[in-house]
């Protein structure tokens, strides 16, 4: 059976969060957040399971990146992660 993996970028103004099985992405969020992603990445998240039927507790594999970018936005993917 495929992993499922949660991959997250939170560096920068300019982020994104994407669902993986195996090598195929599910779905992938371009997101675009100036003050910051604290506030908008769980609305995202919790759509992104509910259209592709998953859970958080599903995942295999959280990927978050680490930069270059704010050090406040890096803890914000890593926190999650």
């Amino acid at each position: 059976m495929n992993e499922l993996v949660l991959s997250i970028d939170t560096t920068h103004e300019f982020g994104s969060v994407a669902l993986l099985e195996g090598e195929s992405v599910i779905e992938e969020i371009l997101l675009h957040s100036p003050d910051g992603f604290g506030h908008v990445l769980y609305v995202h998240l919790e759509r992104l399971f509910g259209r592709h039927g998953r859970r958080v507790d599903q995942v295999d594999c959280f990927a978050a990146a680490s930069g270059p970018g704010s050090f406040t936005g890096v803890r914000v993917g890593l926190w999650l992660a």
